[in-house]
C-alpha cells in the first residue's frame, strides 16, 4: 500500500464492502466520484429547500459500497497508487462445479468463454449480442452449477416460459422449476417473474446460492426489481445478462452493483462477419417535413400522437413498404415495432386488407402469443407481426428478413434491441433488412439521429432513402 494514504482496508462482504482508511479527504474524493445528478431532482422540494444534494451516492459516508463496484474502485485507486489491503468478511475460496458440456450442443468459441468467465469471476454482467446464443450461455452455467440452489429471474411471461422449455425439453436439465402468475412447479434450480419472486421466497430464500437475472437491464431501476437484484446474501454467484447494459451512470452502477462489472467477448459487427447472425440491411426513409413550424409549439405527446400514430402519409409509407416486400419476395415474414397500442391497431387496420397480419399486446395470454406467432411462421403467403414492447425482447422467430420500426424512440437499448428481433440466423434468408424513418419534427429529428448513430456504433452500415 502506497505510504500517503496510511491505513486503507477494504472489507468486503457478498452484498455490501466497506472502505476503512483514516485518509478522510481521500474518501470524500471517491464518495465525490461516485455520486451523480438525478435527472429532474432540481424539482424536489428536499433539494430546494436544500436539504438534499439532487445526487444519487454509490458510496456511503461511511464508506460503504455495493460489492458489484468493487473493480471500478479498486482501479480508481490503482490510478492514484493506492493498493489497499482486502479483508474477505466470508471465505473466499474456489467453489467447485460440475461440467458445463450439454448433449447435442457445440458451443462458439465466445459461448464457452463468456461461461468459463461467469464461472471463474462468480459476478458480473454477460454481454452477449441479440441472436448470439445468450439462453445456451445461460444454460451452460445452470448445468455447472447445478446441485445449488439457484433463482433465475426475467422481466416477462413469455421469457420465463421460452428458457423453462429450452432447459427441459432441448437441453434435458433435471429439476427445473418455475413460477409465475398462471403456473408454479418446484425445482432446485427456480425461474420465476419479478412478479412472482414472493412466491418462491419460502423455498428460495436464504439459501440461494446461485442469483441469475435474463434482460437484467430491465431490472437496475425501480421500486421492485432494483431491490430483488440487491438481495439473496448468500448468493455467491450473481450473473445478470444483457444484450444492451445501459450507458447512463445511475443505472450502469445500479447494474454493476448488484452483479459486477461488464463480461464481454465480442459484438454485434464481430458475429454478423464471422456469419453467425445475419448482416442487416438499415434503410432510414428521409420523409418529408410538413409542419412548417407548427410543431414548434407543441409538447412532445402532441407531436408524436400527430406526426407517427395518426400520421396518414408515414403510415401509408409503412403499407407501400410491406406491399413492395410482398410483391419482391416469396412468403417474406415482417415484424412491425410500434410504441402505442392505438399506433398498432391502426397499422393492423390498414394492412390486413393486403396482408395476413396479427398485432400482439402485453394483455394477450401466452396461448395467444405463440398461437399467433406459430401462424405468422407456417403462414403460406407474406405474414406481418405487429407489437409494442412485448415483441421487442425475447422473442425468438429466426424467420424473421424485415423489420419496420415505426416508432420514433432515441434510446440505445430500445434501438438494438429492435435490430436484433432479425438478425438471428435462417435458410430462408441470408440478409435482414431494417427499416426506419428519419422524421424532421420537433424532438423526432434528434430521436431519428441519435437512432442512426446508435446503428452505426454497432458497426453497420446505413442507408438514407
Amino acid at each position: 500500500m502506497h505510504a500517503y494514504y496510511s491505513v486503507m482496508i477494504i472489507q468486503i462482504g457478498t452484498l455490501k464492502s466497506k472502505i476503512v482508511t483514516d485518509n478522510s479527504k481521500l474518501l470524500d474524493a471517491l464518495r465525490d466520484m461516485y455520486s451523480f445528478k438525478i435527472p429532474g431532482s432540481q424539482y424536489s422540494p428536499h433539494y430546494r429547500s436544500r436539504h438534499w444534494d439532487g445526487k444519487k451516492h454509490f458510496i456511503t459516508k461511511d464508506g460503504y459500497f455495493r460489492t458489484g463496484l468493487l473493480s471500478r474502485v479498486l482501479s480508481d485507486l490503482n490510478r492514484i497508487e493506492c493498493t489497499p489491503d482486502l479483508e474477505y468478511l466470508e471465505k473466499n475460496e474456489a467453489i467447485p462445479h460440475n461440467d458445463y458440456e450439454l448433449e447435442g450442443f457445440k458451443y462458439y468459441d465466445y459461448q464457452q468463454t463468456l461461461i468459463k468467465e461467469g464461472l471463474s469471476q462468480k459476478r458480473g454482467v454477460i454481454k452477449s449480442p441479440t441472436g448470439s446464443g445468450k439462453t445456451l450461455i445461460l444454460a451452460g452455467l445452470v448445468k455447472a452449477l447445478k446441485g445449488k440452489k439457484m433463482i433465475i429471474m426475467f422481466n416477462a411471461k413469455q421469457l420465463i416460459t421460452q428458457t423453462y422449455d429450452f432447459l427441459t425439453k432441448t437441453c434435458g436439465l433435471e429439476d427445473i422449476g418455475i413460477c409465475y402468475g398462471e403456473g408454479y412447479e418446484y425445482g432446485d434450480v427456480m425461474l420465476c417473474t419479478i412478479q412472482s419472486i414472493e412466491r418462491v421466497l419460502d423455498t428460495h430464500g436464504e439459501d440461494v446460492e446461485v442469483l441469475m437475472v435474463d434482460e437484467c437491464h430491465e431490472f437496475c431501476n425501480g421500486r421492485t426489481t432494483l431491490p430483488a437484484i440487491q438481495s439473496f446474501p448468500k448468493a455467491k454467484y450473481r450473473l445478470g445478462f444483457t444484450a444492451t447494459p445501459p450507458e447512463e451512470n445511475i443505472s450502469l452502477y445500479n447494474l454493476e452493483g448488484a452483479f459486477g462489472p461488464i463480461i464481454e467477448s465480442v459484438n454485434t459487427a464481430d458475429l454478423v462477419e464471422e456469419g453467425k447472425l445475419t448482416k442487416p440491411i438499415i434503410q432510414v426513409v428521409e420523409r418529408t417535413y410538413f409542419s412548417s413550424g407548427v410543431d414548434k409549439a407543441m409538447s412532445y405527446e402532441e407531436i408524436y400522437d400527430t406526426y407517427i400514430v395518426n400520421n396518414e402519409t408515414r403510415n401509408n409509407i409503412i403499407k407501400e413498404i410491406v406491399h413492395d416486400i410482398k410483391r419482391k419476395q416469396n412468403r417474406p415474414r415482417i415484424l412491425i415495432l410500434t410504441k402505442s397500442l392505438r399506433h398498432g391497431r391502426i397499422l393492423e387496420e390498414m394492412l390486413r386488407p393486403i396482408v395476413w397480419c396479427s398485432f400482439l399486446e402485453g394483455a394477450n395470454s401466452i396461448g395467444e402469443r405463440y398461437e399467433s406467432i406459430s401462424r405468422f411462421r407456417r403462414h403460406s403467403e407474406a405474414s406481418v407481426l405487429i407489437g409494442t414492447r412485448v415483441l421487442q425482447t425475447g422473442v425468438n422467430i429466426e424467420e424473421i428478413a424485415h423489420l419496420i420500426n415505426a416508432r420514433s424512440l432515441k434510446g440505445k437499448i430500445a434501438t438494438l434491441q429492435a435490430l436484433g428481433r432479425a438478425l438471428r440466423k435462417h435458410k430462408s434468408k441470408d440478409q435482414a433488412y431494417i427499416y426506419d424513418f428519419l422524421d424532421k419534427e420537433k424532438y423526432l429529428y434528434k430521436h431519428a439521429k441519435e437512432r442512426i448513430k446508435h446503428y452505426k456504433q454497432e458497426g453497420h452500415e446505413v442507408r438514407i432513402l
